[in-house]
């Protein structure tokens, strides 16, 4: 049975609505958070030379992971559970997260060919 936020009567089937607003409230609070970072870093990384051939395979590597994780989602629940899946999700968000504030450089203020040359920087 759905958790009780889900339902709105005794019943055992989730809300329509409650699924639905929590799905547009995902996808509004990733579009204003973490969802625009690859987009962002992918535009910066690359110096001017190679930087369209490069954002179109990041691009590309982007849009076939996404593939992946919808072709394989449901197998995947199957195989190892809702609540192994999820936190697996979990994992990889988590180090989504410390990878993008330990690794990635501040680059706010910067010219493209500042951020070049600071990425260039021996450390």
């Amino acid at each position: 049975a759905p958790p009780f936020f889900f339902r709105l009567s005794g019943g055992g089937e989730p809300s329509s609505a409650a699924v639905l607003a929590c799905v547009v409230a995902f996808v509004g609070f990733y579009q204003i958070g973490f969802g625009p970072v690859t987009w962002l870093i992918l535009s910066e990384i690359f110096p001017l030379k190679v930087r369209s051939t490069a954002l179109s395979i990041g691009t590309l590597s982007n849009f076939a992971s996404n593939f992946l994780v919808s072709a394989l989602f449901e197998v995947e629940r199957e195989f190892v559970g809702e609540a192994a899946l999820f936190a697996q999700f979990a994992l990889i968000a988590a180090f989504a997260v410390w990878f993008e504030s330990a690794v990635v450089p501040e680059t706010r203020g910067l010219s493209l060919e500042e951020i070049e040359a600071k990425l260039n920087e021996p450390e």
